[in-house]
């Protein structure tokens, strides 16, 4: 053995009654990473502020939110449950259509009001909505809502608020909580109407198996996307301009022999 490693061997021995000499050992690789990040605490710290981040920009993607738009009660002169307009009408136009669907929407605030104003209040045609719910859980959801509505006579006024507050799909616009301050907003407007009623009603879920009949129903007509309509009988899809439905309740008039 060399004197300088005899010498080493010596320097390493622990003097008489002295402790003997701790070797720490080296970090493991993963340990080495982290604390070259800073530690446990700072990677946390990092990760929480990534995930308020996150939630941050879900919550406030286009549409997760409430429309403001104020809602102000449209005057419909017959109303029935579901159904807007004459009975007896020559032409019946029966909507199949979804609270969550963007085109249901687009004919709900830009072509119905026309049909309304040329059709139903003139008394050629009536109009009545029946479910198709298919888009998501949100969309049974504000279907059931709007049936609970209905149970008090205000099905057109909460459908009209549905469509108004339309948001992206179901990222939490037909929670349980909007579509009870949606009826809340018909309340301030109706005093008559029983908001403890209406939240039993929807959160009983009694009104899931109408909407469920209504949505086969639809399956069950050869209905597969919303809106979609049926003119005395003729299917006619999509949100067309008011032009195209005049055109389908001429040739429903003429078929029933309406001069």
């Amino acid at each position: 053995m060399s004197s300088n490693r005899r010498r080493r061997r010596r320097r390493e021995q622990p003097k008489p009654g002295g402790t003997p000499p701790v070797r720490t050992p080296a970090a493991s690789g993963w340990r080495a990473t982290i604390d070259s990040w800073g530690g446990f605490t700072v990677i946390g710290s990092l990760g929480a502020t990534l995930v308020v981040v996150v939630i941050l920009v879900i919550v406030n993607l286009p549409g997760t939110s409430v429309s403001d738009t104020e809602w102000v009660p449209i005057e419909r002169t017959l109303v029935d449950g579901r159904i807007e307009g004459d009975h007896n009408a020559p032409v019946s136009i029966v909507e199949f259509s979804d609270f969550q669907c963007p085109f249901c929407q687009r004919f709900t605030l830009e072509i119905a009001p026309l049909v309304r104003n040329q059709f139903i209040e003139t008394g050629r045609a009536s109009l009545e909505y029946r479910h198709l719910s298919f888009v998501g859980p949100e969309s049974f959801a504000a279907a059931e809502a709007s049936e609970c509505a209905r149970k008090q006579d205000q099905f057109w006024n909460y459908h009209d608020l549905l469509f108004l507050r339309q948001g992206a799909e179901n990222r939490g616009v037909f929670s349980s909580g909007n579509l009870k301050d949606f009826a809340r907003e018909i309340q301030s407007e109706f005093n008559d109407f029983d908001l403890d009623e209406f939240d039993s009603c929807l959160d009983s879920g009694r009104m899931r198996s109408t909407v469920e009949a209504m949505t086969d129903e639809a399956t069950q007509l050869g209905v597969s996307s919303t809106p979609s309509f049926l003119i005395n009988g003729q299917l006619v899809t999509g949100a067309q301009g008011i032009d195209a439905f005049g055109a389908a309740i001429e040739v429903a008039e003429a078929a029933a022999g309406v001069n």
